[in-house]
């Protein structure tokens, strides 16, 4: 007696059905069937209705696909197709998905990411980003798709340069794996952004600011010392510069011949080459001292052949951070200083002085106006305030300079 309703089929049903000239549909119950086709393979299929429209779809090759497998494979689709949904539709659009998953790799959204940053970004800043994945973020997390980041593998991350101690490079990754986050947010990758605003079992860095130097003393002992250096004249130029320019040591070192006017004693920063290019309206300006002009006319008989004030002897590059670094630790041993500090002793000095303006020291040293609003109506340059600044500090530390020599 043959069977009714469903579950028309079994295993040894199946396994007995012989090919025929014809490909031969085999109704297990639900718009189930096996079609046995005539070279003896076997393939399970649902007949169904969507939209008004008969729908053949092919659910797999036995005994690869079970019968149980293929029954639940139909039960699944005929519940998507009581919704409207089409299952052949969107079994593609989940296997597309999931090769979508499988290439946006965190490592992958974070290139893309800095490959965009790299616009705005300062050379020296996009580099240590770059560096800082490399070497603390990609090797833990970087093979992972994205939307399967969370906020824990990070920390585990992190965790590492907080156990090292370097707690203001850890803040700032974390910033910047945020930041990705947010990017992948805005393509649509993710949901929401995985990492909350503060994370408490991370320890939280106190800024101690770039070592510097504590006096004027000191600042003429500094001097002195480099005058005795027996590196190259170009190394102790830019030591020198660090000193009396304040200006940010990355765009010191990479200074090229063509940005200075010595007639004029200017020197204009390239909008591209500045760290705050996004909160300026034109190129920076700054002005030189007499002791500035004069070390600069020194040092073209050293480097005025060459693109850069300060050539490395890696062709077509400029001096590099470590090389600087040296030379400072090489002339002043009495604490730790960094040519960054340099900044922050001249912001120090000039407003303990009381002799300059607050804004006048912060356009000196190219910062911007924290207050958004008043810097979109700022434009003021003050250059014959910063003319005055810049020649009272090089006549101040010209004296500390001489009055060790007393």
């Amino acid at each position: 007696m043959a069977k009714l309703g469903s579950n028309l089929l079994d295993d040894l049903t199946i396994k007995a059905a012989k090919p025929s000239d014809k490909p031969n549909p085999l109704r297990d119950g639900g718009g189930l069937y096996l079609l046995v086709n005539g070279n003896g393979s076997k393939y399970f299929q649902l007949r169904a209705t969507l939209h008004g429209k008969r729908k053949l779809i092919q659910l797999g090759v036995y005994p690869k696909i079970t019968l149980a497998d293929a029954r639940a494979m139909a039960r699944d689709m005929l519940s998507q197709i009581k919704t409207n949904v089409d299952p052949v539709l969107l079994r593609k659009k989940t296997k597309l998905g999931k090769a979508i998953d499988a290439d946006n790799t965190f490592q992958k959204v974070a290139s893309d990411w800095l490959l965009i940053k790299g616009r705005s970004l300062a050379k020296s800043s996009h580099k240590k980003i770059q560096q800082t994945f490399n070497a603390n973020v990609f090797g833990m997390i970087g093979k992972y798709p994205i939307k399967d980041v969370d906020n824990v593998m990070v920390r585990n991350c992190l965790l590492v340069m907080q156990k090292r101690g370097s707690l203001e490079l850890m803040e700032q990754t974390r910033s910047w794996i945020k930041a990705v986050f947010d990017f992948a947010f805005a393509d649509g990758l993710l949901l929401e952004n995985p990492i909350p605003v503060k994370d408490i079992r991370l320890e939280v860095a106190v800024s101690k600011g770039y070592p510097h130097l504590k006096s004027l003393a000191d600042a003429g002992t500094f001097l002195r010392n480099l005058a005795k250096y027996r590196g190259s004249f170009e190394v102790a130029t830019c030591t020198y510069l660090c000193l009396h320019l304040a200006q940010r040591p990355t765009e010191l070192r990479d200074a090229k011949w063509v940005e200075f006017d010595l007639d004029n004693s200017l020197w204009t920063l390239p909008l591209e080459r500045s760290k705050t290019r996004k909160r300026m309206a034109k190129a920076h300006t700054i002005v030189l001292s007499r002791q500035v002009i004069a070390r600069l006319r020194e040092l073209q008989v050293y480097s005025g052949h060459s693109e850069y004030l300060f050539p490395s002897r890696v062709k077509d590059k400029a001096l590099s951070e470590a090389t600087i670094r040296k030379c400072f630790r090489a002339v002043f041993t009495k604490y730790h200083t960094v040519p960054h500090g340099c900044r922050h002793f001249f912001i120090t000095q000039t407003n303990e002085s009381l002799l300059f303006n607050r804004d006048v020291i912060e356009v000196a040293v190219s910062h911007g106006d924290k207050d958004r609003v008043r810097a979109t109506y700022n434009f003021a340059t003050y250059e014959d305030e910063r003319r005055r600044l810049f020649q009272w500090w090089s006549d101040q530390l010209e004296g500390a300079k001489e009055t060790g020599n007393s």
